[in-house]
C-alpha cells in the first residue's frame, strides 16, 4: 500500500497513542489517535478497523445501549404480557428521541454521521486497494481532532468503549466475503441500479460488515446505497425519519447483515424491526456467512455464504499454507520437504490452524503451526503479546494477512501443567502487559466478569431481582473483581490450553481470550488463575495455583474475589445436560465451601484420625439445615457457618448425615474439617483418609434404568448406592417426581422413597440415616455413643432427632417432626444457629472462643449476599438492610489490599 502523500501533517493533528500495550477495550479518544496514525501510514485496513470501532462505541453511547434505562427497556420487552412490551416500546422511542435530537448532543451526532461517511470511503479502499487519497487522510485527521481535544464530542463520546468485533477476530471473516455476499444477493434478487438500498449492520460486527457490504454493492453498480447500524430491539434509523420516509416512498430495499448465526434471532429481530418501521417483508433481505444449518428467516430472502466458500478456507488450504511458510519463515525456502497436516477447527468462533513440519537437509524436523488470528491490528496483538512473553508462549515467526506462523511445542500427553508454571505465566503477563486502568466497570450490559458474577446472585432477590440486583449484587461483584494492577488478561487458561515436555511449557491461545465476544471482560489475575483452577477439577490444584501466584507476586487473592472468579469460570466452562449440570452444581458448591471455610474455619485446628468425641458428637443434615440452594447449587450461609464454627471451637465433633452423594459429602468434610459423615441416606459412610464404607449390598442401577425410559427424567450421576431422580420441566426448572410415578419406580425396584422439592431419592430398603450414623460411630471407635445434638428438617431425619439428646428442627420443618424435636423460631441456617445456641448456652459467635475473625469489606459483602435466604422470607427484610450496609461500606472503602 502506498504511503500518504508527502504533504506534512497539520500541526493540530492529534498525537498517535503508542503505549507498550493497547487496551483491547479502547476508548473513542484512544481509537481516534490510532486512526490518525493509521491514516499517516496509508493503512486503509487498520484505519477502517479503528474508525468502525469508534463508530460502534459512539452509536452505542448515543443510543444509551448499555445504560440502566435501556436494560429496563429490554426487561419490559422480554417480560410477560403485551403491557410490558408497550411500555418498553414507549421508553425506547423516548430514548431514541433524546439521543438523536437533544441540543447538547448535536455536535456528537454530526461528528458521528461524518465518521460514518469516512468509513464508507475506507471500506471502498479495503475492498479495492488503491493509493491512500490525501483528501481522505486530511478528513480522518480532522475527525480525530474533536475526539482527542477539549470538545463537546470528547465530553460526550470520548470515554465510550468499543466492543470486540467477532467477525474479524474469532470468526475469520474477510472483506472479500462481503463482496461475495453482494454478488450472491444481486444474483438472487436483481434490482434496478437506481433503487435505493439500506444496509443495516447488526452491531457489534455490523459496524464493520455493514460498511463493507454497502461498499461492495456500490462497486457492483448500485447507485444509492445508505447504511446504518442497530442493536436487536432498537429502532432502525432512529433520528433519521426523513430518510426513512423517503426510502419507504420510493420502494427502497433493506439488507440486514451480521456474524454467522446460530439461531438467527438477532437477524430476525432486526428484520422484524424494519417491517415495523414500514418496510414490506419482501423488501427486507438477510445476508450472512453461515457455518452450519441455515436458520429459518420466514418471509425474507436469506442470502448466505456456506463455510466451505469462505475466503479463509482458500487461505488455509494446504498449498497456500505451504507457500506462506516457504516465503516467510527464514530458511524454509531451502527445505527439501514440507508436510502440511490436516486443518483443525476447535469450535464456533475459534481460530483454524494447520500443523506444518519442515525437513531441513542438515537438521532435525522443524514443527510449526499456521493459525488464523484476525485482521489488521486485531491479529497483530498475537505477535505483540508473544514478543512480550518469550519462553512462555510459542515463538511467532511470521504474521501476514490474518495468518500467523509459530513454532509448535511438543505435547506432554496426560501431564497437567504444573501450578508453578501456570502461576508464573499469569504473574509475568500481569507485569509485561499492563494497561492504565480497569475498564470493566464501564462494560455494563456487555457481559464482563463482574456482571456475570452479579447475575449469579439474582435468584436471591426473587421477583425483585431486576430492581435489587443492580443496587445490591452488581456493586459487590464490580468491586471484588476490580484489578489493583490491571493488565491484558489471557482469558483462556483452562487445563487443555497448555503444552509442554521435558520441563518446557508453553501457553497456547495466548491472545484470543483478551478480545473476543466469546470471552468475559476482566483485568484481574484471579480470572486467569481461576480458569486453570476450575478446569482441573482438583481442589488441591485450585488452591495451589492461587498460593503460587501469591508467593510470586506478593499480591493476595482475597477469598471473596477468588470465589467469584471461580463461580463465573464454572458457569461458562461446563457443558449442559445431566452430567454437566451435576458437575456445575458440585464445582460451584465447592467454590463457596472454600470461601466460607476460609472465612470461618481456617483458624481452627483440623481434627486428626483417632480423635475422640470431644465434647460430644453432633449430627447435621445438609439440605435445608446447613445449606440451601436458591442459587441453583447448594451453599451454606453466615449463620450456618457460625453454628458449625461454634461447635468445632467448643470441642464438639460435627458429623454430616445427608441424602447427597458420597463425592458431595467428601467435599464438605474436606472443606469444613469434619470427622466424617454418611451419604445417600445412610447407604455409605465416609471417614477422611479411608475407603468408602458401603452399608448396603444394593445400588441405584435399577432405578436409574427405569428412569431412563422417560426423556424428562434425569438421574444424578454422582449418586451410586441410591438414585436421585429429577424431572426436567419445559421452563428449565428441575422438580421432584409426582407421587404415583415415584411409587411405581420404588415398587419395581424394591426401594423406599424420599421426596424433595428438586429431586426424589430412592434409597435401598433397610437403610437410613440413623443406622448409618451408628455404623459410622462404630468405625470412629465410639460404638454405642449417642449424639449430644442433631438437626434435621425432613422425615428422613426423624429417627436421628429422637435418638440425639437434643434434636432441633428449623421452623420450616414439617409438622411430623415437631413431636420429636425442638422447633426453632427461624428457618434454615438461622434455625440451625438457634438450635446450637441451646446446646452452647449462647448464640454462635458471641463468645471469645467461637467469635470469627473480622472479615474484610469485600468478604463481608459477599457473606451478606449469601445470608439473604438463611432465615426464609421472614428474615429477608433485615438481611437486605444488612446487605445494603455492607455494600455501602465496600463501595466507600474499596476492597483491594484488604482481601
Amino acid at each position: 500500500m502506498n504511503p500518504v502523500p508527502a504533504s506534512p501533517a497539520p500541526a493540530s493533528s492529534p498525537p498517535v497513542a503508542d503505549p507498550p500495550v493497547a487496551d483491547p477495550h479502547a476508548t473513542v479518544t484512544e481509537l481516534a489517535g490510532l486512526l490518525a496514525g493509521a491514516a499517516r501510514d496509508g493503512d486503509p485496513l487498520d484505519a477502517f478497523l479503528y474508525a468502525a470501532g469508534m463508530l460502534q462505541a459512539a452509536e452505542d453511547r448515543l443510543a444509551g445501549t448499555w445504560t440502566a434505562p435501556r436494560r429496563l427497556v429490554r426487561h419490559l420487552q422480554d417480560g410477560a404480557g403485551p403491557g410490558g412490551d408497550r411500555a418498553g416500546a414507549a421508553l425506547d422511542r423516548a430514548a431514541a428521541g433524546l439521543a438523536w435530537h437533544a441540543p447538547a448532543l448535536r455536535p456528537a451526532v454530526r461528528w458521528t454521521h461524518a465518521l460514518a461517511r469516512a468509513i464508507d470511503d475506507l471500506a471502498a479502499l479495503v475492498l479495492r486497494p488503491a493509493p491512500f487519497p490525501s483528501v481522505l487522510y486530511r478528513q480522518l485527521v480532522r475527525l480525530s481532532e474533536p475526539a482527542t481535544g477539549r470538545t463537546a464530542v470528547r465530553r460526550v463520546l470520548g470515554s465510550a468503549v468499543r466492543r470486540p468485533p467477532s467477525c474479524f477476530c474469532g470468526f475469520d471473516q474477510y472483506p472479500s466475503d462481503l463482496a461475495e455476499l453482494a454478488r450472491r444477493f444481486d444474483a438472487a434478487r436483481p434490482l434496478p441500479a437506481e433503487l435505493p438500498l439500506l444496509v443495516v449492520g447488526v452491531r457489534t460486527s455490523g459496524s464493520y460488515l455493514g460498511p463493507l457490504l454497502a461498499a461492495a454493492l456500490r462497486q457492483a453498480g448500485h447507485r444509492a446505497v445508505a447504511g446504518t447500524t442497530v442493536r436487536p430491539g432498537q429502532r432502525v434509523l432512529a433520528g433519521r425519519e426523513r430518510e426513512l420516509a423517503w426510502l419507504l416512498a420510493v420502494g427502497g430495499h433493506a439488507l440486514v447483515v451480521d456474524d454467522p448465526p446460530v439461531t438467527g434471532r438477532s437477524l430476525a429481530q432486526v428484520a422484524a424491526g424494519l417491517c415495523a418501521r414500514g418496510f414490506p417483508a419482501g423488501a427486507v433481505s438477510v445476508l450472512a456467512a453461515v457455518e452450519r444449518e441455515v436458520p429459518p428467516m420466514d418471509g425474507h430472502l436469506f442470502v448466505t455464504i456456506p463455510e466451505p466458500d469462505w475466503r479463509v478456507r482458500e487461505l488455509m488450504s494446504a498449498a497456500a499454507v505451504a507457500e506462506l511458510v516457504g516465503r516467510r519463515v527464514p530458511g524454509a525456502a531451502g527445505w527439501p520437504r514440507l508436510e502440511v497436516g490436516p486443518a483443525v477447527r476447535p469450535g464456533r468462533g475459534l481460530h483454524r490452524s494447520r500443523p506444518v513440519t519442515g525437513y531441513p537437509a542438515d537438521g532435525p524436523p522443524v514443527p510449526l503451526r499456521v493459525e488464523t488470528v484476525g485482521l489488521g491490528h486485531l491479529g497483530r496483538r498475537a505477535a505483540d503479546y508473544a514478543a512480550a512473553l518469550p519462553g512462555l508462549v510459542p515463538e511467532v515467526l511470521a504474521l501476514e494477512g490474518g495468518l500467523m506462523v509459530r513454532r509448535e511445542v511438543a505435547e506432554a500427553a496426560g501431564v497437567p501443567v504444573p501450578v508453578e508454571v501456570a502461576a508464573r505465566y499469569v504473574a509475568t503477563r500481569q507485569r509485561v502487559l499492563p494497561v492504565g486502568a480497569d475498564r470493566s466497570g464501564r462494560l455494563a450490559g456487555r457481559g464482563p466478569v463482574w456482571e456475570e458474577a452479579g447475575r449469579l446472585f439474582a435468584p436471591l432477590f426473587g421477583r425483585w431481582a431486576t430492581a435489587l440486583r443492580p443496587l445490591l449484587a452488581d456493586p459487590v461483584a464490580r468491586e471484588l473483581t476490580r484489578a489493583a494492577r490491571p493488565y491484558v488478561v489471557d482469558g483462556r487458561t483452562t487445563a487443555g490450553r497448555w503444552t509442554g515436555r521435558g520441563g518446557q511449557w508453553a501457553k497456547t491461545d495466548w491472545a484470543e481470550g483478551a478480545f473476543s465476544h466469546l470471552d468475559l471482560a476482566s483485568y484481574d489475575p484471579a480470572w486467569d488463575l481461576a480458569g486453570l483452577a476450575v478446569s482441573s477439577g482438583d481442589p488441591e490444584r485450585a488452591a495451589g495455583v492461587r498460593s503460587a501466584y501469591e508467593r510470586l507476586t506478593g499480591e493476595r487473592v482475597g477469598a471473596a474475589r477468588w470465589c467469584l472468579a471461580q463461580l463465573v469460570q464454572i458457569q461458562r466452562g461446563l457443558t449442559d445436560g445431566p452430567a454437566g449440570r451435576s458437575a456445575r452444581r458440585r464445582a460451584s458448591a465447592r467454590a463457596v465451601q472454600g470461601f466460607l471455610a476460609e472465612e470461618y474455619l481456617s483458624d481452627l485446628p483440623r481434627p486428626r484420625p483417632g480423635d475422640g468425641p470431644g465434647a460430644g458428637w453432633c449430627v447435621l443434615d445438609v439440605d435445608g439445615v446447613l445449606e440451601t440452594d436458591p442459587l441453583g447449587f447448594p451453599a451454606s450461609s453466615p449463620r450456618g457457618m457460625l453454628a458449625l464454627r461454634a461447635l468445632r471451637a467448643h470441642g464438639f465433633r460435627p458429623l454430616l448425615a445427608t441424602g447427597r452423594s458420597l463425592p458431595e459429602l467428601q467435599d464438605r468434610c474436606r472443606a469444613y474439617g469434619l470427622a466424617g459423615g454418611v451419604a445417600e441416606h445412610g447407604a455409605v459412610a465416609h471417614l477422611p483418609g479411608r475407603a468408602p464404607l458401603p452399608l448396603t449390598d444394593q445400588d441405584g442401577t435399577l432405578v436409574r434404568e427405569l428412569a431412563s425410559t422417560s426423556g424428562s427424567l434425569d438421574a444424578d450421576p454422582l449418586a451410586r448406592w441410591t438414585a436421585r431422580i429429577s424431572r426436567r420441566q419445559p421452563d428449565g426448572r428441575y422438580t421432584g417426581l409426582d407421587g404415583p410415578t415415584a411409587e411405581r419406580i420404588a415398587t419395581a425396584a424394591g426401594t423406599t422413597v424420599v421426596a424433595g422439592e428438586q429431586q426424589t431419592d430412592f434409597p435401598p430398603a433397610g437403610v437410613g440415616k440413623l443406622t448409618g450414623v451408628r455404623s459410622l460411630l462404630a468405625e470412629l471407635g465410639d460404638p454405642g455413643a449417642v449424639p449430644v445434638f442433631a438437626a434435621g428438617d425432613g422425615p428422613a431425619d426423624l429417627d436421628l432427632l429422637r435418638w440425639a439428646r437434643i434434636g432441633v428442627a428449623p421452623a420450616h420443618a414439617p409438622a411430623e417432626l415437631h413431636s420429636a424435636a425442638r422447633v426453632s423460631a427461624s428457618s434454615y441456617q438461622a434455625g440451625l444457629a438457634e438450635g446450637v445456641a441451646l446446646l452452647l448456652g449462647h448464640p454462635p459467635g458471641r463468645c471469645p472462643r467461637c467469635r470469627p475473625p473480622r472479615p474484610s469489606p469485600g468478604n463481608r459483602a459477599l457473606l451478606a449476599l449469601l445470608a439473604l435466604p438463611e432465615a426464609g422470607l421472614p428474615g429477608m427484610p433485615k438481611r437486605l438492610l444488612q446487605l445494603a450496609a455492607a455494600v455501602g461500606r465496600l463501595t466507600a472503602t474499596g476492597e483491594q489490599g484488604r482481601g
